[in-house]
C-alpha cells in the first residue's frame, strides 16, 4: 500500500510532468508560430520581389512603345505622299500600255 508520503510524492511528480507537458507545448507552439512567420515573411519577400519586377516591366514596355509610336509617326505615309507615289504608278502604267499598243501597232503592220 502507499503510504501519505508516498502518495504526496506521486502527485507532485504528476503536477510537475504536467507542467513540464505545458511547457513542452508551449515551446512547440511557439517554434511552430515562428517558422509560420519565417514562412510568411519568405514568400512576403518574394512577393514584392516578383511586384518590382512586374513594374520593372512595365516600364520597359512603356518605353517601348512610346519608341515604336515615336518611329511610326516619322516613317508613317502621310496622304500627300501616297497621292505622289499614286500619280507616279498611273504614269508608268500608262506608259507601259502605250508601248505595248505599239509593239501590237507593228506586229498588226508586219502580217
Amino acid at each position: 500500500m502507499i503510504t501519505i508520503e508516498e502518495g504526496v510524492v506521486l502527485g507532485i511528480v504528476g503536477l510537475l510532468g504536467s507542467g513540464i507537458g505545458v511547457v513542452v507545448r508551449n515551446a512547440v507552439l511557439h517554434t511552430k508560430n515562428e517558422a509560420s512567420a519565417k514562412a510568411g515573411q519568405a514568400i512576403a519577400n518574394e512577393a514584392k520581389a516578383a511586384a518590382a519586377e512586374a513594374q520593372r516591366l512595365a516600364a520597359a514596355t512603356e518605353r517601348d512603345l512610346a519608341q515604336f509610336r515615336e518611329k511610326v509617326a516619322q516613317e508613317y505615309a502621310t496622304v500627300q505622299l501616297i497621292d505622289r507615289i499614286e500619280e507616279r504608278l498611273v504614269g508608268a502604267l500608262d506608259r507601259i500600255g502605250a508601248r505595248f499598243d505599239q509593239f501590237l501597232m507593228s506586229q498588226n503592220g508586219k502580217k
